[in-house]
């Protein structure tokens, strides 16, 4: 079942609160993240927040959905060139990377809170849409695979905070690594 059908309402405040829970999750993920700590990272007690989400597991499911949205918003605008552009989509996430960071850190700590059922629904439902994006803007199925690969690197580094000791202020691990257009030599 769905984590955010039986959520109550959420208040007309509710993109602040999720933007602070974006901020709380993305540094130390589902686990390591109180719903008090949520609390003071928004800026309201921790009573109030569960009477707003109703769980940690809908608070989390709520703001993975939030920051999905930054990440698809992004990519659809960014997939419009004709033909598929392997590289101008690196250099998108690359730039969705250093203006949505936390975004983007939300979404990869889903993956390591997916053997929670709803987070890991949540997260399989955002995977396949950025796909969809993908195949819909005419990548090849080495193209998305090769772009979901590096995207997932460079997610990782990033949960890793290597952002700061190995990519630098660029956040460039997608050039870094050489994206190859062709595809594989056993598929041409």
């Amino acid at each position: 079942m769905d984590a955010l059908r039986s959520a109550p309402a959420l208040p007309a405040r509710s993109r602040e609160l999720l933007a602070g829970a974006e901020r709380a999750f993305a540094h130390r993920g589902y686990f390591g993240t109180s719903t008090a700590a949520v609390a003071a990272e928004i800026g309201v007690s921790q009573p109030y927040v569960m009477q707003v989400f109703g769980s940690k597991e809908r608070l989390f499911v709520a703001t993975h959905r939030f920051s999905g949205e930054k990440i698809v918003d992004c990519l659809h605008t960014e997939l419009q060139a004709d033909p598929f552009d392997l590289r101008a989509a690196g250099r998108a996430y690359q730039r969705l990377v250093s203006l949505e960071r936390d975004a983007v850190r939300v979404f990869a700590h889903g993956f390591s809170a997916a053997d929670v059922p709803a987070i890991g629904v949540e997260s399989r439902r955002l995977l396949t849409e950025v796909h969809g994006l993908l195949r819909d803007a005419g990548a090849s199925r080495h193209q998305i695979t090769d772009f979901l690969g590096r995207g997932m690197l460079t997610n990782t580094l990033l949960l890793l905070s290597a952002d700061l000791d190995v990519i630098g202020d660029g956040y460039d691990v997608i050039s870094a690594l050489a994206v190859d257009q062709s595809p594989p030599a056993e598929t041409r």
